[in-house]
């Protein structure tokens, strides 16, 4: 589990996160966030013209990670 995994588990109710809550819980930058998405690594929805991060695929390229790690 990434060190910042309480930020996803405090509020079971949310589905879908901002750039800078998903760069807090993988202690990247906005930067590198905005960087995955262009790059294909990571998916987004835009809703209503803001941009989120569904949690299913936080955890799809939490999961990634880790495989690579192995």
């Amino acid at each position: 589990m990434a060190p910042n995994s309480k930020l996803l588990t405090q509020n079971t109710l949310k589905r879908y996160y901002r750039v800078d809550e998903v760069a807090e819980y993988f202690s990247i930058s906005v930067r590198t966030v905005y960087r995955l998405i262009e790059e294909g690594e990571l998916s987004r929805v835009k809703i209503r013209g803001c941009l989120r991060i569904p949690l299913g695929e936080i955890n799809r390229y939490e999961g990634k990670l880790k495989k690579e790690m192995d």
